[in-house]
């Protein structure tokens, strides 16, 4: 019963550092609409669109991702800075402290906190294509399948 639990939670860990990698997209196309380059110093955001996809979400560990979500939020506070939108108040409290953390703090972090933090990324992300007038990748899909089985339909 515990390796199954394991490899359930392995299972989870990957598939938020997948969605992650996905709002990391969301994050290039908002820097895209903007004209901006990725500040390569604060982290491995890349200005290649399709890097977010290639990058592979097996065996990263909850350090791995929360490392992610803080490259993230940083792109993120320059975007917001630069666009006058106010951010989620903690996500912005825990990055301007990350130095604070140290490797110890990372492995208590729990796959739930992670998941909070992910929520509130994806709202800031959120305030920020609406005002743009950006879609979301995700939106993006399902109108897409919408369009395709509507047409299928017609076909038929």
């Amino acid at each position: 019963m515990t390796i199954n639990t394991n490899i359930s939670s392995d299972k989870s860990k990957a598939q938020l550092y997948g969605v992650l990698l996905y709002k990391k997209k969301d994050i290039i196309a908002i820097q895209k609409k903007l004209g901006m380059l990725p500040d390569r110093r604060k982290g491995p955001i890349e200005n290649i669109y399709q890097t977010a996809l290639n990058q592979s979400n097996k065996g990263k560990t909850l350090e791995d991702s929360f490392g992610l979500l803080f490259d993230l939020v940083g792109e993120l506070i320059d975007i917001q800075g630069d666009l006058d939108v106010v951010g989620h108040p903690i996500l912005t409290t825990l990055y301007k402290n990350i130095q604070d953390f140290d490797d110890v703090t990372f492995g208590k972090m729990s796959l739930g906190t992670l998941y909070h933090l992910l929520l509130y990324l994806e709202e800031d992300i959120s305030v920020i294509q609406d005002h743009l007038g950006i879609v979301d990748h995700s939106v993006q899909e399902i109108s897409g399948l919408e369009e395709a089985n509507k047409n299928a339909r017609a076909y038929l």
